[in-house]
């Protein structure tokens, strides 16, 4: 009989808001996701999907995003990815984009960063979370 193994999905959320995020990526907007680890490092994760909630939406139709696992955003673990904005049912200056992943990836240290940019105008970042397990 095959043994099955479960694994408990884990988020990280950084629900500061970011105003103004624009066309370029800003370090002072990017969210930084604390992964919850066992003592000691490295330590081995699959990376499941990142989830972003807009608001204020001006004039764009898409988000770019990137992780990193450096402050400075210049050493990628997911690349630029972009995906179209979905607007809200009610409130069409509102919406969701997400992002499938499935990276597995040995951390040294946490947290990690995601960097947002929008192809056209502006919009608020309300939150970010990233799912993984271990």
């Amino acid at each position: 009989m095959a043994v099955r193994s479960v694994s408990l999905i884990k988020k990280s959320v950084d629900s500061t808001a970011k105003t103004s995020v624009g066309t370029a990526y800003d370090s002072a907007k990017k969210a930084t996701l604390n992964l919850v680890m066992p003592e000691g490092f490295p330590y081995n994760f699959h990376l499941e999907g990142v989830f972003i909630q807009l608001s204020s939406i001006s004039s764009a139709t898409k988000i770019t995003m990137k992780l990193t696992q450096d402050s400075g955003g210049d050493e990628a673990l997911v690349t630029a990815t972009e995906s179209n904005i979905d607007v809200g049912v009610t409130t069409s200056s509102d919406g969701t984009v997400i992002y499938k992943i499935d990276l597995d990836y040995v951390f040294d240290s946490s947290p990690i960063y995601c960097y947002m940019k929008t192809d056209a105008g502006s919009v608020t970042v309300d939150s970010v979370t990233l799912t993984y397990h271990e």
